[in-house]
């Protein structure tokens, strides 16, 4: 679609301006081409223009012809001299022209449409036909060469192109400037070969001015230019003041316009030179932009955005340093046909990418939604597995429990559990599974079940543990492990037996002390590897004593400066608030840990259990 409003026409003319800018570069102007204005001191000096008789122009041209040994090469009159006037001033003129033998006059043919009728009815029209055609008097044009003089401005009325040639009658009329340039070569032995086509394309090399080195007709005419000037030069002689209405808006300079001699000038250096540009035909040019569209389109959607900018603008600098190229080797190419299929091909490829983004954007936004409630279900599930109304035994006055967990995700792989295994045994357990989230929690369930089933079979910390690291390994691919603190408290006496696979070191108040880290035996890990054996060991809480078990993401907890929480600040905090009850002190420490580390992420799950022992003599 972009290729075809192209074709049809849709960048014409500003193709034509951006054309302009690139390839018309003023360059340096050929000095065997010279000017001599019909100027403002002219018209001051003879008059009006309109007033004026052929004695003038005879006048200049014998004063070319005075020098014998300083002949112009050529000169072209850029006037139209049609019909008689005065017969002594005709004949001088002529005369005149006859002895430099080498002066190209100027002919004209005017356009309009001509019909061809057939029986009374119009058969055809022809709208861009020779319908009149002027040139030299009879006598001059015997002694001259011909030349039409006939300008074309394109359709934003920019002269860009001069008409070779024209047929009156069907018989081929050259331009002036053609005419120019091939009596210039003859004399130099060299033919003028032109393009085979009725107007060429102009490379201008001159702007307004350029050519023209001020000197009037009515200098020459007054004997006020020596005759070296023009030596074995191209003179052209016509209009150079704007009362004369022959100036055109040219393509090198659309500010300023340029006499129609000027544009004579910039014609027959261009033909002299042999500098001719070719016009590229539209059809191959739109097959060519037609491929590279198509696969420019499909790399803009293939690619990212950001090889898809840097592909946008290696087209953007082939559109346009291309047609400056090939302009330099001779042909005329369009210079924003590319760019602009890229351009547009571009903003549409950035529009699809905006709406699969949006898309994505959506279905990942939905995506997370359905994971979002997906984990809090997790959570919840989670979080029902674990011990958490309390006090959980209120008819058990013997003792107090508390714990929390605060995940570092949704959901943690840390577990604590509390249970009644008879009348007089209180099971407690800490663990923390490796890894975080989905896949943690689920291993810390499975683990925390385990735990708690071989618990209750009334064997003993370390044989349950055991069991346990047996039941693991059957059945972990994953190769997952967990640390585990276990310990069973016989309620009646306060004697507390445990065993540790590899876990902190719980913490111990007793009576009317402080707490302390209580450096047990640490066994393996439960679930890395088969046939370890775990040791017991027992502590005996007195009335008022008080445990405190964790898992390291209290004391490995960091602050901004990537400083640990550590043992010592762990302690510090336990004893701060070591006089209220568990649930007190939990709070005490957490809030600990929270003035702590600040604004600093939490990375690892934050797990504590706090038992309070009364002893016996509590029971009623």
């Amino acid at each position: 679609m972009i290729t075809g409003l192209i074709g049809l026409g849709l960048l014409h003319h500003l193709d034509r301006q951006v054309q302009d800018q690139l390839f018309q570069q003023p360059g340096v102007t050929d000095t065997d081409i010279i000017i001599i204005g019909i100027d403002e001191e002219a018209l001051d000096l003879f008059g009006p223009y309109n007033t004026w008789d052929r004695n003038i122009m005879a006048a200049a041209l014998e004063a070319l012809a005075a020098d014998p040994s300083s002949l112009p090469a050529v000169v072209a009159v850029d006037v139209l001299y049609a019909g008689n006037t005065d017969e002594a001033a005709d004949a001088r003129l002529a005369q005149a022209a006859k002895a430099l033998s080498n002066v190209v006059t100027g002919t004209m043919a005017v356009y309009g449409a001509s019909i061809t009728w057939d029986n009374g009815r119009a058969a055809s029209i022809n709208a861009s036909a020779v319908v009149s055609y002027e040139e030299p008097f009879d006598t001059l044009k015997n002694a001259t060469v011909q030349g039409h003089i006939n300008a074309m401005n394109d359709m934003d009325g920019v002269l860009r192109h001069a008409l070779l040639y024209v047929k009156p009658d069907g018989q081929r009329v050259d331009s002036m400037a053609s005419q120019t340039a091939r009596l210039y070569l003859q004399r130099q032995g060299k033919d003028l070969t032109l393009p085979d086509t009725p107007h060429l394309y102009v490379p201008y090399t001159g702007r307004p001015g350029d050519y023209y080195d001020g000197v009037s007709i009515a200098w020459l005419v007054s004997g006020k230019v020596p005759p070296g000037y023009w030596k074995d030069k191209i003179v052209l002689i016509g209009p150079y003041a704007a009362a004369l209405q022959d100036s055109y808006f040219t393509s090198i300079d659309k500010s300023t316009p340029m006499y129609g001699v000027e544009f004579q000038a910039n014609v027959i250096q261009s033909m002299v030179e042999g500098n001719f540009k070719t016009e590229a035909e539209d059809l191959p040019q739109l097959m060519i932009l037609f491929l590279i569209s198509f696969a420019a389109a499909v790399l803009f959607l293939r690619c990212r955005l950001l090889p898809g900018g840097l592909l946008f603008l290696g087209l953007v600098a082939l559109g346009v340093g291309a047609p400056w190229l090939m302009y330099r080797l001779g042909m005329v190419t369009h210079v924003l046909w590319l760019p602009v299929s890229a351009v547009a091909l571009y903003i549409l490829a950035l529009g699809d990418h905006y709406v699969r983004a949006s898309r994505e954007r959506q279905a990942l936004a939905l995506e997370k939604e359905r994971i979002s409630a997906e984990l809090a279900l997790a959570a919840r599930i989670q979080a029902s597995s674990l011990p958490k109304v309390f006090p959980p035994f209120p008819e058990r006055k013997e003792f107090d429990i508390y714990a929390s967990m605060t995940p570092a995700k949704e959901v943690g792989g840390d577990l604590y559990d509390f249970f009644l295994i008879d009348e007089d045994h209180l099971g407690l357990v800490i663990g923390d599974v490796s890894g975080k989230g989905v896949p943690a929690s689920l291993f810390m369930m499975v683990a925390a079940s385990l735990i708690r089933n071989a618990a209750m079979s009334g064997s003993g910390p370390a044989q349950a543990l055991q069991t346990v690291n047996a039941q693991i390994l059957a059945r972990n691919p994953e190769e997952m492990f967990v640390t585990v603190w276990l310990g069973v408290l016989e309620i009646s006496t306060g004697r507390l037996t445990a065993a540790n696979a590899g876990h902190e070191y719980p913490a111990l108040k007793k009576a009317g002390g402080h707490f302390e880290l209580v450096k047990d035996r640490h066994g393996f890990v439960i679930g890395g590897m088969e046939g370890v054996r775990y040791r017991e060991y027992e502590l005996q809480l007195e009335p008022g004593s008080k445990l405190f078990v964790y898992t390291d993401g209290l004391t490995e907890a960091t602050n901004a400066s990537e400083q640990l929480l550590g043992t010592d600040r762990m302690i510090a905090a336990l004893q701060s608030c070591e006089e209220g009850g568990p649930g007190e002190i939990i709070s005490g420490v957490h809030q600990a840990v929270q003035q702590f580390v600040g604004a600093a992420p939490q990375f690892d799950d934050l797990t504590m259990l706090c038992l309070q022992y009364y002893g016996p003599a509590q029971i009623e």
